[in-house]
């Protein structure tokens, strides 16, 4: 049994344990304190002499079974023992804390302990998931501040790092530090007779383990026991599951792999770390079974015979970049070399993890550039001969030629082509008969990939050659980064047409119909059932307190003499004849609109599925929650095979399985990058280095906002969001003053927007430091400098 209050704890457990160390500590009765105040202060002076101590709240009410009031009273740091004036106003203000938040009560006391120095780690360890109690370790910790308080204070960057460990795995860890740090804690709870603690520590210079505080988990009575229970046997058949997939692959280079969320065609953006059935079917469905792969094949690329791109651990979604380091390939290459190529990318990502959202950039070579020479000595030229390097470097001009020549059904002209024939059918659809007629479904996916995610891929690929070529050119020298950003910033695109016309609604030149006939199918999250569409939200355009702006002004950005003369000159140069600086700036802009614009038209056809999915989901009984759960090749097997039951009772029983698997894969923690199978067991959150986009300062409050939801208030502040989708293309009608999203990479959406905008923003920031932002008043954002620093 926990005895009942924090002073208590700790000296219960003091003589007890014998791997934690509890600093030296005196405890003292609240109301005494105040009569009796001379006689404390000499104690304190006897017992510590010339040290510094910390003064503790240990209230009567704070660290209970149902209420831990974690922060809730206040501590005083570094408080010379030997001052007697400084120990009474900490005394004071310590007791002050107790009678502002509640009638004085018995109980309170005040503990005064020998302050921890020199540490190399502290933070806060967690016996399971406070959240849904799953059977991990979680440790927040700083190993960078030496203090012992950032982590329990919410104290910025600092507290930014997290590990889960399985509880059944802790023998595998490497690192001496949280081998000893766990030893402690499982003799804690062997001590407290309590799986269930809340521990304070810090790690000494010499490793030793200080235990500060402890308490007991108060949210248990918020878990589903019953899921927590299943964690280990799911958790065993992703090792395995994993384990096989790390070996050699039968027709694919490489001779392992690493697993990440946010590589290439970055799932964790698109529909979440742990989406639900239909969202992620009808993800895998649309473009990483088949249509990634047919769009890069069209563009000259090698890609492996028939292999989805994205699998399944528990639920959550991951992308197997041995796939997509083989589809990066230029064709013409020999097998030897492909697979020294792809080895090697894979070796760099392993020791780079941080690059996981960048691999097209600083992983791999996926394009033909004007610094091909360097990137190539950078990143491979260790693993290839000179004669292997110059076949690799032509193998890229020729397919770089051709595709930047705009020819062939990988070009950007045939792929827009496509798009405008979906737009076209689109725009003729009238669907006869019932709004809920589900055989619909099969013209509208086969449009959609045929028609839409086959050439937005390919649209998307030249999104990233268009880039990588314009960074080469800043890396010659020729452009600055600043004119790299100014060429995108003045591609005018479909987002800009959505802020004009926003622009327009509020000023009532353009009628809501108007509006909603052209942007009324976006939704915040494109996949999830659950994200209402623009048309769905009523509040959207009117009603709004936000400042009437003047419409953006695009301004296209210009080359000067100089820049011309020596881009032409370096194109002859590099064997692209048939080009000059104004193709070649022409090719850029229509990539990026013809990438935006395939976004926009095929986005349209999966708002309809999802409306048709829910119409018929209500027809029959079921809610869009229910529907949320059910998977696409499922709910088509209700109309193509016959089953026990009706289509009710069928549906409703697939949604609730899948419904307890969603839970399930909630509160499984996976790395964001995986590469071996200890990374199941035990999860370092990768802490990730946004992307950010212009080369301003700005400080302002800032506001979350997540999916569906429409706020009139976003003017001048910085927008927070989880991803990076184009439903959330409204903000920018707002003024806002920066944007940051949790998920995103250097050639997102949500990029492109903010650098076509001019809008301060940092795409991409990562779990952990996007939940520490959350807590924050305000946010320093220095995009120049590369910093993110929440204040208040």
């Amino acid at each position: 049994m926990i005895p009942s209050s924090k002073a208590k704890v700790l000296k219960h457990v003091n003589t007890l344990l014998s791997i934690f160390k509890v600093p030296e500590l005196l405890v003292f009765d609240a109301k005494h304190l105040v009569q009796f105040p001379d006689d404390a202060l000499l104690q304190i002076a006897n017992a510590f002499g010339t040290k510094s101590v910390i003064i503790r709240s240990s209230a009567g009410d704070e660290d209970g079974l149902q209420n831990a009031l974690a922060g809730e009273y206040d501590s005083i740091l570094n408080v010379p023992a030997n001052d007697p004036i400084a120990v009474r106003d900490a005394i004071s203000a310590v007791i002050a804390s107790y009678e502002r938040k509640r009638p004085r009560t018995g109980g309170d006391e005040v503990i005064v302990q020998e302050m921890v120095l020199n540490t190399s780690m502290s933070g806060v360890v967690f016996t399971h998931d406070l959240n849904t109690g799953a059977p991990y370790y979680v440790i927040n910790y700083d190993d960078v501040s030496g203090l012992t308080n950032t982590v329990t204070s919410g104290g910025g960057e600092y507290a930014n790092r997290t590990l889960y460990i399985h509880r059944g795995a802790s023998q595998s860890l490497r690192s001496e530090r949280f081998q000893h740090l766990i030893q402690a804690v499982q003799e804690l709870e062997e001590v407290m007779g309590s799986q269930f603690l809340d521990v304070e520590f810090a790690i000494g210079a010499d490793l030793t383990p200080y235990l500060l505080q402890v308490r007991a988990i108060t949210t248990r009575p918020n878990w589903n026991r019953a899921v927590t229970k299943r964690i280990n046997a799911a958790l065993q058949g992703i090792q395995d599951f994993v384990g096989a997939r790390f070996k050699p692959m039968a027709g694919v280079y490489g001779r392992t792999t690493v697993l990440g969320q946010m590589p290439d065609w970055n799932p964790a953006e698109m529909i979440g770390r742990a989406p639900r059935a239909l969202a992620f079917s009808l993800y895998k469905t649309l473009i990483t079974d088949h249509a990634w792969r047919m769009a890069r094949e069209r563009m000259g690329y090698i890609v492996p015979a028939g292999q989805p791109l994205m699998i399944s651990l528990a639920g959550q979604p991951f992308i197997d970049t041995r796939l997509s380091f083989h589809s990066f390939l230029p064709m013409g290459l020999s097998s030897g070399l492909c697979e020294k190529l792809v080895d090697a990318w894979v070796r760099r990502l392993q020791a780079h993890p941080e690059f996981h959202d960048k691999v097209e950039f600083d992983v791999a070579i996926t394009t033909y550039s004007f610094d091909i020479d360097e990137k190539i000595e950078a990143l491979v030229g260790g693993v290839m001969s000179p004669a292997e390097k110059i076949e690799f470097k032509e193998a890229l001009r020729r397919q770089t030629r051709e595709l930047l020549a705009g020819r062939g059904e990988g070009s950007v002209t045939s792929a827009l082509a496509k798009v405008e024939e979906l737009a076209n059918r689109q725009a003729g659809d009238c669907r006869t008969g019932s709004m809920a007629d589900l055989t619909a479904l099969f013209g509208l996916m086969d449009d959609c990939i045929r028609l839409g995610t086959v050439p937005f891929s390919i649209l998307a690929r030249h999104g990233f050659i268009a880039r990588t070529i314009l960074l080469s050119l800043s890396h010659r020298g020729i452009l600055t980064l600043e004119d790299v950003q100014r060429i995108q910033a003045g591609v005018r695109t479909v987002a800009s047409e959505l802020v004009d016309d926003m622009h327009r609604l509020r000023l009532g030149k353009l009628s809501r119909s108007e509006f909603m006939g052209r942007y009324g199918h976006l939704r915040p999250g494109t996949y999830d059932i659950l994200s209402r569409r623009y048309d769905q939200m009523p509040d959207l355009g009117i009603n709004d307190d936000a400042q009437i702006l003047a419409e953006p002004q695009v301004e296209k950005f210009e080359l000067n003499s100089i820049q011309k003369s020596e881009i032409n000159r370096l194109l002859e140069d590099e064997g692209f004849p048939e080009l000059d600086a104004e193709k070649l700036l022409a090719y850029v802009e229509a990539a990026t609109v013809g990438r935006e614009y395939g976004k926009f038209v095929f986005t349209r056809s999966v708002s309809e599925m999802l409306e048709l999915i829910a119409d018929f989901g209500e027809q029959h009984g079921l809610s869009r929650e229910e529907m949320s759960h059910v998977p696409i090749g499922d709910l088509l097997d209700v109309i193509t095979k016959s089953g026990e039951g009706g289509i009710e009772e069928r549906l409703r029983s697939i949604s609730e399985e899948e419904a307890e698997r969603h839970v399930l894969s909630v509160a499984i923690r996976l790395p964001q990058v995986l590469f071996d199978e200890a990374g199941v067991h035990v999860v370092p959150f990768q802490v990730s280095h946004p992307n950010f986009i212009t080369h301003k300062k700005i400080t302002a409050s800032c506001v979350r906002l997540d999916a569906g939801e429409v706020s009139p208030t976003l003017g001048g502040k910085i927008v927070l969001i989880e991803n990076a989708d184009p439903g959330f293309d409204w903000i920018f009608s707002q003024q806002i003053a920066g944007l940051i999203t949790k998920y995103g990479g250097a050639n997102s959406h949500m990029a492109i927007r903010c650098a076509e905008f001019k809008i301060p923003a940092a795409i991409g920031c990562g779990e952990q430091r996007f939940e520490v932002f959350l807590g924050a008043n305000q946010i320093l954002l220095d995009c120049a400098a590369g910093l993110i620093n929440p204040l208040h």
